[in-house]
């Protein structure tokens, strides 16, 4: 019996990519059009890229309906969209830099239910997470790549400025960086959201 196999939040090229690795399995079928009534695939294979267009929403439906197992397809360049999938959770997450092979094992075993629940050091690093950095010290960093300042910072997290301005030299220290520039261009470098 055959492994269903749907693909979503992917663009053109992710999913054609994806669609043709599947199609070299004989062992699984890929539905043409997802979501397709009354056929309920045994592996939704979801682009985290997705998580960007309409926050999460998508995903989280797919997740919380739990009738099929979600592999999420992550890019290196944006590892915190894939944790955010696996907090949430996913069943699996594969790397889009991955073989085919491996993809397509991912694949398999969570079809088989295999994989069981993934300890959260086998997930993409939380932004930050391999310097070291504190989600707080994320959160301010976040503000510095949006473009506020130091006050406005502040002000939005209820904080005194003298608080945000230690967080951040504390940031500062544990990425390598002496500027605010440098900081910007490190974490945009690093996957955080500009936006």
């Amino acid at each position: 019996m055959a492994i269903v196999v749907a693909v979503a939040g992917a663009g053109d090229v992710v999913e054609g990519g994806l669609r043709s690795i599947l199609r070299g399995a004989p062992d699984l079928e890929v539905l043409d059009e997802f979501p397709h009534f009354g056929v309920i695939p045994d592996v939704v294979i979801y682009d985290v890229v997705g998580l960007i267009g309409d926050d999460g929403s998508e995903l989280f439906g797919f997740i919380d309906q739990q009738e099929s197992a979600v592999v999420v397809v992550g890019r290196e360049q944006r590892p915190d969209l894939a944790a955010r999938a696996m907090a949430h959770g996913a069943a699996a997450y594969v790397s889009l830099e991955a073989d085919g092979p491996d993809i397509l094992s991912v694949i398999r075993e969570a079809a088989r239910e295999e994989l069981g629940f993934q300890e959260p050091s086998d997930w993409p690093p939380a932004l930050g997470g391999e310097v070291g950095l504190t989600p707080r010290e994320v959160t301010l960093l976040g503000g510095v790549v949006k473009g506020f300042s130091n006050g406005e910072i502040a002000d939005q997290m209820s904080l005194s400025p003298n608080t945000v301005k230690s967080y951040i030299r504390s940031a500062y220290r544990k990425i390598g960086v002496s500027t605010r520039a440098q900081a910007v261009s490190w974490c945009l470098q690093e996957g955080f959201d500009p936006v």
